[in-house]
């Protein structure tokens, strides 16, 4: 008997999880896996379709890919917030990439078969391509044609090249305001964009909305779809996919609220099948390779690129894989706020927030790392943040304060492999901050081991500015907090330093607010810590 094939078991368990019909999941993800590949023959039996609207509504993407490749995205998509408006059957997409916007100069082309249990949406690895240079792409169906993307390749791992600019967001609540900060960020003119969670929100807002959800809160994968198109039809955001690449990285309202590992805030008995639904329609939607969808309702995320030899970039996943909430209140799986004396779980050296492969994988990266700068980024604030309260410090149970040791043993890495270099930043908290990385936070004397920089949200609302500055005082390592005001973070990195920009809007109720640099701060090479500009 013929040994089975692992891929193809694991890829069943897959579909019975996310609750989808066997037969139907894996040809989809026969034809997905085709892609350029589909002999000549397979592709004349294809039939040409006519959509019913502009298949192209969602725009198109691109993700970081290395020096000599990079990830298109889009999703054919004529009836966004229904479904999608496809056929059952898959479709034939074809795509290109120029040299230049005129595509006069066409390096690379291909087909895909776009399948409907995965939405009609396409993910493409094209390689072959010159290091350190932009490049321009289009898709086509039918009689359609997709807007223009541009997209850029990495400098070449031996390139000294000399700056990196790149942004980060996250936090995007679509019912708390416009996403005016992205015309700003594509201004801006990064070579790169970090988002690091939050991409959608599963949950309705009570915060002064200025639009609202279409639909009722996901849980199915049709949900999800409709969920990320909405997201996804907003302009703004449609130009910053459009004009450069993205790496991302999920955090909990891609999914449900404070959810870890494989328990959710309610509890719910049949998390696995939510989440394997969110976890899928986010893959869908996001400018993602072929190779990041995996089995078990898994993506894999996290991963490391090199930007030529001035910077390592590092992107974690800290949801999927860490341990439960410590301590959440009776009746619930989510976060909590407590101090180590109610809840010594806070300080278990048994809890991990990025689970045992991948703290290997950051060890082994960060040890082979002849980088000049090592950016560590991941969704959510990593130093540790006192928030005193009734005579004694608690601490928030969602963020790296509900994970001490894991912290540590991460501390503790970058100073084994003697790294001075190490920019940890993140998201999550709504809240701007800077912060030196201390050996041990309990004592404010110890060596800073690495500089953090924490973005606010896009949109998303915070806690009160009262409370982060009556917190700052507790926290001698926090240099700045802020939470009124919303935006990204936009860095400059050279040999010698990294200057971090917290950009913000005027007011994300308001289309067309100005943006204005509310604080920026530097850190220098081999002198780790938060320095003024």
């Amino acid at each position: 008997m013929p040994t089975p094939d692992p891929r193809r078991l694991a890829l069943e368990r897959l579909a019975r999880t996310a609750g989808i019909d066997r037969r139907a999941f894996l040809r989809g993800l026969t034809a997905f896996a085709l892609g350029a590949f589909a002999s000549p023959r397979v592709r004349a039996a294809d039939k040409r379709v006519r959509f019913a609207g502009h298949p192209f509504q969602l725009g198109v993407a691109s993700g970081v890919g290395a020096h000599d490749r990079v990830v298109l995205w889009t999703r054919l998509c004529p009836d966004p917030l229904n479904g999608g408006g496809m056929p059952e059957e898959r479709v034939r997409v074809r795509w290109e990439v120029a040299a230049d916007e005129g595509f006069r100069q066409i390096v690379r082309d291909g087909m895909h078969y776009a399948a409907a249990e995965l939405a009609h949406s396409v993910h493409v690895d094209v390689d072959g391509l010159a290091p350190d240079r932009p490049y321009w792409y289009r898709f086509f169906a039918g009689d359609e044609a997709s807007a223009v993307g541009r997209t850029r390749t990495l400098p070449a791992p031996d390139a000294a090249n000399a700056r990196l600019r790149f942004a980060l967001a996250s936090c995007q609540h679509f019912e708390q305001g416009y996403y005016d900060a992205y015309r700003h960020l594509v201004a801006d003119a990064p070579d790169l964009m970090l988002f690091v969670g939050d991409y959608i929100y599963e949950t309705d807002s009570d915060e002064d909305p200025v639009r609202r959800h279409a639909s009722r809160e996901p849980h199915a994968l049709a949900d999800y779809r409709n969920r990320h198109a909405q997201y996804r039809l907003d302009e703004h955001l449609q130009a910053a996919h459009g004009a450069l690449p993205w790496m991302v990285t999920v955090d909990d309202h891609e999914v449900d609220n404070d959810w870890a590992g494989n328990v959710s805030e309610g509890l719910d008995p049949q998390f696995a099948a939510r989440r394997a639904n969110a976890l899928q329609a986010y893959f869908e939607h996001m400018p993602l390779s072929p190779s990041a969808l995996k089995t078990g309702a898994s993506l894999a995320l996290y991963r490391r690129v090199d930007v030529g030899r001035l910077a390592r970039i590092h992107l974690l996943d800290d949801r999927q894989y860490r341990d439960p909430h410590a301590c959440p209140r009776p009746g619930i799986g989510g976060s909590n706020t407590a101090s180590l004396r109610e809840c010594p779980a806070l300080a278990d050296p048994a809890r991990t927030m990025l689970g045992a492969d991948q703290e290997r994988w950051l060890d082994a990266g960060l040890g082979a790392s002849r980088a000049r700068w090592n950016v560590i980024a991941q969704e959510t604030l990593f130093s540790a943040f006192k928030q005193p309260e009734d005579g004694e410090d608690r601490y928030f149970t969602e963020d790296w304060n509900g994970y001490h040791s894991a912290r540590t043993r991460l501390v503790k890495t970058l100073q084994k492999h003697k790294l001075n270099n190490a920019l940890i930043v993140g998201g999550d908290v709504h809240t701007s901050f800077a912060m030196d990385v201390k050996a041990d936070f309990d004592r404010p004397e110890s060596a800073i081991v690495a500089t953090e920089f924490t973005g606010t949200s896009l949109t998303s609302a915070g806690i009160s500015q009262e409370r982060v500055a009556r917190y700052l005082k507790a926290n001698p390592h926090a240099h700045f907090g802020n939470s009124d005001e919303h935006g990204y973070l936009l860095f400059d990195v050279d040999a010698d330093q990294v200057r971090a920009q917290f950009r913000v809007v005027e007011s994300i109720k308001r289309r067309g607010s100005p943006i204005r640099t509310l604080a920026q701060f530097r850190a220098e090479h081999g002198r780790p810590g938060v320095k003024p500009v």
